[in-house]
């Protein structure tokens, strides 16, 4: 993938973007307000439960500081999700005045007893505070200290030694981020210029958030994300034979109407942003054609997507990593404009 075809492929997604109308976003939060409870079995329950006008901005409360990876000011924060506490960390380029434009960062399935806050996709956070922009990389529900998953939730094991709990209610995680972002009372944060980026399970969580909360991010960056069509990913997991599920009888408890309605592709047609994914054409864990299949889903649903595949890279990009962050930070800088 030369400069040339990534810059063209963003100048696309830059050339399809409105601006943000002010008179849409949240009014300021100045309290701490629970949320109106939402139905988070599904992302189609969530759809039909989760209202953003019942949902004020949450507010950031300090919990101290962070470790910080680039030099920047980093501060432990956690924030109101639904009912759910959760963490996540800050990070602000030093030195800096006035409000800059503002990226949520989505981790992963990583081992959650080894996951530091706001600790994965380190290279691509430090691309963008050395660009410029102020990161949130959240902890989702189950990781740091954010409370618990919901243990009734459809659990896996993709095989990277540990078990993934599918709570759908990360997905309100990360779009309580965001609202928290765009609300306007984030000090040194553009309210107006708003980017989302997540890998593997982030990566399918950010497009599950564009679809319940459309407009909630300016740009949605998908690296290494499953596919947006849960059932025609797990039909590919029975005819391979492997059994993702960590019980047996697991897979029955969980019929193809509810992979169906966790699937952000069944939605596509209510978001509004654009997409850019991002895949490694060797990984092994996801498949760079499930990225491309959901590019042209997205584009069908009469949004602008590209897929960039970065040939020879792994699930985390090796050996081609450094690549990634100077796309990401391209996409970002051409969407949301210079910082």
């Amino acid at each position: 993938m030369t400069a040339a075809i990534v810059t063209g492929a963003v100048l696309v997604l830059a050339a399809c973007t409105a601006p943000v109308d002010p008179a849409s976003t949240p009014p300021p939060s100045v309290t701490a307000t629970p949320q109106a409870p939402v139905d988070t079995t599904s992302l189609r329950t969530m759809i039909d439960t989760w209202d953003p006008a019942d949902s004020p901005p949450p507010v950031l409360t300090p919990e101290g500081p962070a470790e910080a990876i680039a030099g920047e000011d980093a501060e432990a924060v956690s924030y109101l999700s639904g009912d759910v506490t959760v963490t996540g960390v800050l990070r602000t380029p030093s030195g800096t005045s006035g409000d800059r434009p503002a990226v949520v960062v989505v981790h992963g399935s990583v081992d959650p007893d080894t996951y530091e806050p706001g600790g994965d996709l380190v290279p691509e956070q430090r691309a963008l505070l050395d660009a410029g922009y102020v990161v949130f990389a959240i902890d989702m529900r189950g990781y740091a200290e954010s409370d618990a998953a919901d243990v009734d939730s459809p659990a896996v094991d993709p095989g990277f030694g540990w078990t993934t709990t599918l709570d759908w209610g990360m997905v309100l995680d990360v779009v309580t981020a965001l609202s928290a972002l765009r609300g306007g009372d984030v000090a040194g944060v553009d309210p107006e210029r708003i980017g989302l980026l997540g890998h593997s399970l982030g990566g399918l969580l950010a497009l599950d958030a564009a679809v319940l909360a459309p407009g909630s991010s300016d740009l949605v960056v998908a690296l290494s994300a499953p596919s947006s069509d849960l059932v025609g990913m797990l039909d590919e997991y029975a005819e391979s034979g492997a059994d993702v599920f960590v019980e047996e009888d697991a897979a029955a408890e969980f019929d193809e109407a509810y992979w169906a309605d966790v699937s952000p592709r069944t939605f596509f047609d209510r978001a509004s942003e654009p997409l850019l994914l991002i895949h490694g054409g060797a990984d092994d864990t996801t498949f760079a054609q499930w990225s491309q299949e959901t590019a042209d889903a997205w584009t069908a649903a009469g949004n602008p997507a590209e897929a960039i595949i970065l040939e020879g890279a792994d699930h985390h990009f090796a050996p081609r990593r450094g690549e990634v962050g100077q796309i990401v930070v391209e996409a970002f800088g051409t969407v949301l404009g210079p910082d």
